[in-house]
């Protein structure tokens, strides 16, 4: 088995171990944050479904993850190196676990305005924060997610 086939391997293990626990969490995260239907729920039904289907996506198509762990898209557990628009500011975001990951000096909770704005989004992609401390744009460099053997 050469290298590439060992980390997708092992990244694909990871990876469906994260998608049995975002589905078996998921509904459940829903009702603890939102437990009277309104429009801020059914958001969060919407992204959960999207988040689901885009995972299961890359489990299907692993020949677009690099064996450098460079990663097409922000997951939770994906590092993310951000560049500020109009600023040479960087910054690297971890997006951590909604289900009870307590967030390192970097860490950022999907659900949090950074990781909303952040999540699935690509290499390349401009996001705007609009944040409690203002707005901020970004220009996302790169996708790091750790490959697990």
């Amino acid at each position: 088995m050469d290298t590439q086939s060992a980390l997708v391997g092992g990244l694909k293990e990871t990876l469906i171990k994260h998608l049995i626990e975002v589905e078996e969490k998921g509904e459940s995260l829903i009702e603890e944050l939102s437990p009277v239907p309104y429009h801020e729920r059914e958001e969060l039904k919407q992204t959960l479904r999207e988040y689901i289907n885009k995972v299961e996506d890359l489990l299907k198509t692993p020949h677009l993850i690099g064996n450098d762990g460079d990663f097409p898209l922000v997951i939770i557990g994906s590092e993310v190196a951000v560049e500020e628009i109009g600023t040479t500011e960087k910054q690297v975001f971890q997006i951590i676990s909604p289900f009870g990951d307590l967030p390192g000096e970097n860490g950022v909770s999907p659900l949090s305005p950074v990781g909303k704005a952040l999540l699935l989004k690509k290499p390349g992609t401009k996001v705007t924060v609009n944040a409690p401390g203002g707005t901020f744009h970004y220009k996302i460099e790169s996708i790091k997610y750790p490959l697990e053997l």
